[in-house]
């Protein structure tokens, strides 16, 4: 059985690497917050690699879970990194360079298991997303092949953030099929069942009752994305498979989200 999105948040496992897409920072806020504070609780060390302004909306929600970010770092729990300037140090010039990478975000996690010895490191990132809005997509794919095998070697699970319209052709086709490739938990919206809801119902206007019944069976059936939730696959299996519909349908889609 699929563990849930707010499983994941709660009891991240070691090695597991999930990804929320979001439209507004909040959003991305209360899951970056609710990932950190439920590792705190357990005495486990957070390493947070964001950009500035999206650390003080972390902040401001772990302050809302009773947890001070600044205490946090004083205390050893956490270590703080600058998205920016930490891409910058791994980059080379045709992308991410391994060595660079292993030396940087390891320091990172030395720093974080030093203080908390023998305790799994919970880590938030948005250096991928950065890349992404930079229409840097093979980088942000080779980043984060880079992270899931230094999952292989290290203790720690995973939170990543891509700023996306989930409802754009450009998303469904290009950034997201890489995206629900190489993460093991995806959340397309901050709320999963008004979004399926509206995938259905969009399906259901535009294709008609029997054929959208015939997609749900075919996408269900197919392993390259079962790591997506089925309303996530039903976007991408539409935009590269029905073009003359798909635009109709995530059209229907967003207009049904946004009015629920």
């Amino acid at each position: 059985m699929r563990q849930s999105w707010g499983d994941f948040l709660r009891g991240a496992a070691d090695h597991s690497h999930g990804v929320q897409v979001y439209g507004d920072a909040s959003e991305l806020a209360d899951s970056v917050a609710a990932f950190l504070a439920a590792g705190f609780e357990r005495g486990q060390p957070a390493v947070v690699v964001a950009v500035p302004e999206h650390l003080r909306l972390f902040a401001e929600k772990l302050d809302g879970r009773g947890w001070s970010l600044a205490d946090a770092e004083r205390d050893g729990l956490a270590v703080v990194a600058d998205a920016e300037q930490t891409l910058a140090s791994l980059l080379g010039r045709d992308g991410p360079v391994p060595a660079r990478f292993e030396q940087g975000v390891g320091a990172l996690l030395d720093a974080a298991e030093r203080r908390r010895p023998g305790q799994p490191v919970r880590v938030f990132g948005e250096m991928v997303d950065l890349l992404a809005r930079r229409d840097c997509l093979a980088a942000a794919d080779e980043l984060e092949r880079l992270w899931n095998a230094l999952a292989t070697k290290r203790r720690f699970s995973l939170l990543c953030g891509y700023r996306l319209d989930v409802f754009d052709m450009g998303a469904q086709s290009d950034a997201l099929p890489h995206i629900c490739r190489e993460h093991s938990h995806v959340l397309p919206a901050q709320n999963y069942p008004r979004f399926a809801r509206a995938v259905d119902d969009a399906l259901r206007e535009v294709l008609g009752p029997s054929q959208a019944a015939s997609v749900y069976v075919v996408v269900s059936r197919i392993a390259a994305y079962e790591r997506a939730p089925l309303a996530q696959s039903i976007l991408m299996w539409v935009s590269e498979n029905l073009p003359a519909h798909s635009a109709r349908i995530l059209d229907s889609a967003r207009t049904h989200y946004a009015a629920a």
